[in-house]
């Protein structure tokens, strides 16, 4: 199948190259490399004045190299022949006596596809809503197909390590800043894109000119420190060998020609594709694209549709559900103790939005359409139309309860979803008659951004209810994972064990800022102390106490944490071992109750507690049913509590380190320490009796 259409307008002597490869997103593969070099040769031949290259999808220009057509054959040498072939292209493109332009109709160019915009196109018009950026880094891999080198060209040193190390994706405008991108309305793209090649004929590619010059030129000795401070930042972990590789590129790029850097770029590139923890990263994104919907099994025809949306508690994760749920075209009522109240949080909601007007995220009339869908209301009357109610306040039994029965009188049938985060809930639907009706959304914060739902399925809950939940999870954008009841159900649960550990190896004689370095070269996003300054130390206390009075024996909370929050050191102005951002407080070091019974961890085992804390807890999550699967168990970890990527989650983690050698581990954290949460789970022993000590997942 020919993967890129060329035509031509014989009037005005423009060819179109039209990108259409199969599947609902346009990918790079051989078959598209060979497509390209035909239509650059054919538009030479033609002697047209000029090429411009379109999308015939609707959101994707193209997003990249076809991953699966690359694991099909994950071997270095086949990677780097790709590559090299699709650089080779681009050269042709690029020193083509024509100019050649893009036209993105709010579509994304991402990865490779932005790489073949950056080297083979001379300009690029773009409509509002495109996309461009480099997202490789979250699946493993760097662009390196004269992504960096050519961005640096036109963007400058400093941008390019920002949005590669990133992964970021930027809307177009961001670009217009350099002379990249220039915006269009629809009515006129093509129009101007015709006018530039007519004005423009002769141009010399950026990449060949022998006149250019980088934007904001840096000094070496300040190209050195942003090296540096990239570095610093990303090669903290080293089961993350793609941030080192991309700065490596780039760095050496920096001191050769075009042509050089760009095929030095395939050198640092290749090698990664057999790295297990790339391939973890890979895997993982494969995971999420075709797993994702399955993960949640329901059956959809008991789900009641939710068109309508009630929401109590119009605090912060009120004010978010409200929003991605108006935002996928629900119409909300924003419920709390009076109208003055719940149109409070409305307007922050707005407010909140016209922010990202303003910087040119969101477009008005999308931020138009959400603040139309919410209507803000005290009066509990008006739940009689809803089928579904979240609830989203804070942490206490006896309001959710309260809650529950008003709703409950007010509407007998309606679908009603508490957004908490450790109560159980047959705790919660105790008192209820219809306890059948009542179901778990756990949202994470800030809820616009976090893409996980936790259901959770209580004793006695229905398959109405919990296919409600997840069919208005999906719709609202979210990957569902179905979990059972209990304490901090999955996430709760394990992200405490992670804290807390934090704090136990405190007590055991590690300073505070030393574990959350440790954290950051175990993969972590944030260490466990940091976490409680940031997330907010009552939240962390409440909970843990809640989940300890539940269950002493595997969720204990440790001194230091009691006399930190009971001193105010609640993340709030006092953030509890750190001053302004990441600078020590070791006046807060009077709080580390230190336990002088216990030895002090070396560094390598301490970092290894933190990742076996959480490893164990998902797995005794299983023996308790609170788990159902391996693949729930890594998708939740990884989205939603912050478990490193690079090893998929806990399941991978234990398939890539031996299920023996894994229990091996617990075993003697648990031996040496007597932490109870480390005592290891029985899942752990039942692979190892049917013979299983790799492979899970």
């Amino acid at each position: 199948m020919q993967e890129l259409r060329y035509k031509i307008d014989g009037g005005k002597s423009i060819a179109v190259f039209e990108i259409d490869t199969p599947g609902p997103v346009n990918a790079i593969g051989e078959q598209f490399i060979t497509d390209l070099g035909k239509a650059t040769e054919k538009a030479n031949s033609d002697g047209v004045k000029g090429v411009i290259l379109t999308s015939a999808k609707v959101k994707s220009f193209l997003d990249g190299v076809n991953l699966m057509e690359i694991m099909k054959d994950p071997s270095p040498i086949s990677v780097k022949h790709l590559v090299l072939k699709l650089q080779e292209t681009l050269e042709a493109l690029a020193k083509s006596p024509f100019p050649v332009v893009a036209v993105l109709l709010g579509q994304t160019a991402l990865g490779g596809g932005f790489e073949i915009l950056l080297w083979g196109c001379d300009h690029i018009f773009a409509t509002s809503g495109s996309k461009l950026g480099f997202p490789e880094v979250n699946v493993g891999l760097f662009p390196a197909v004269g992504g960096p080198e050519t961005l640096r060209r036109v963007m400058g040193l400093k941008t390019t390590l920002d949005i590669v190390m990133g992964g970021k994706v930027i809307p177009a405008e961001y670009y217009t800043k350099s002379s990249l991108v220039t915006m269009v309305s629809k009515d006129e793209i093509f129009l101007e894109a015709e006018k530039w090649i007519e004005n423009n004929k002769g141009i010399v590619n950026r990449n060949y000119d022998p006149e250019w010059k980088e934007p904001n030129l840096l000094s070496s000795d300040e190209r050195q420190m942003l090296i540096k401070n990239a570095r610093d930042r990303y090669t903290i972990c080293p089961e993350k060998p793609y941030f080192k590789a991309a700065i490596d590129a780039i760095e050496e790029g920096l001191g050769l020609p075009f042509e050089e850097a760009v095929r030095n770029e395939v050198h640092h590139f290749a090698p990664l594709i057999v790295e297990p923890n790339v391939k973890n990263k890979i895997d993982l994104f494969f995971s999420l694209t075709s797993l994702g919907p399955k993960l949640a099994k329901i059956d959809r025809k008991k789900a009641i549709p939710a068109t309508e949306i009630a929401i109590i508690g119009a605090g912060l994760m009120g004010q978010g559900i409200a929003q991605i749920c108006a935002d996928n075209g629900m119409k909300v009522l924003l419920f709390d103790v009076d109208e003055q109240t719940a149109q409070a949080g409305r307007e922050k909601i707005g407010n909140g939005l016209e922010l990202l007007v303003k910087k040119g995220r969101w477009l008005q009339e999308r931020k138009d359409q959400v603040m139309n869908n919410i209507r803000a209301t005290e009066d509990y009357r008006e739940l009689k139309s809803a089928p579904l109610v979240i609830e989203a306040v804070f942490e206490d039994l006896d309001l959710k309860q309260k809650i529950l029965k008003q709703v409950q009188d007010v509407n007998a049938d309606i679908i009603f979803a508490s957004n908490t985060s450790t109560i159980p809930m047959e705790e919660i639907s105790a008192n209820s008659d219809r306890p059948e009706q009542v179901v778990g959304m756990h949202y994470f914060s800030p809820a616009p951004l976090m893409p996980l739902l936790e259901v959770i399925q209580g004793p006695k809950t229905s398959e109405i209810a919990l296919a409600t939940a997840v069919i208005s999870g999906r719709q609202q954008g979210k990957t569902c994972i179905i979990v059972g009841d209990g304490p901090g159900f999955y996430t709760s649960r394990t992200f405490g064990v992670f804290v807390m550990t934090g704090f136990y190896l405190a007590e055991m004689g590690l300073e505070p800022w030393e574990i959350d370095r440790l954290a950051l070269e175990a993969g972590f996003p944030q260490g466990p102390l940091h976490v409680y300054g940031t997330a907010g130390g009552g939240v962390i206390y409440h909970g843990g106490l809640l989940m300890k009075s539940r269950r002493p024996d595997l969720l204990p909370v440790p001194e230091t944490l009691i006399k930190m929050y009971e001193a105010g050191y609640t993340g709030v102005g006092k953030a509890c071992f750190y001053k302004d951002g990441l600078e020590p407080d070791k006046s807060a070091l009077k709080f580390v109750v230190r336990n002088t019974s216990l030895p002090t961890p070396e560094r390598d085992e301490a970092k290894e507690m933190l990742l076996l804390a959480m490893v164990n807890q998902a797995f005794l999550c299983l023996d308790e049913g609170v788990l159902r699967d391996y693949f729930s168990m890594d998708i939740g970890a990884i989205l939603g509590i912050g478990f490193p990527d690079c090893w998929h989650g806990p399941a991978r983690y234990v398939s890539q380190n031996g299920v023996g050698a894994t229990q091996d581990r617990i075993q003697a954290i648990y031996d040496k320490y007597g932490l109870s949460f480390f005592k290891p789970a029985k899942e752990f022993e039942r692979l190892i009796v049917c013979g299983v000590d790799r492979g899970l997942i």
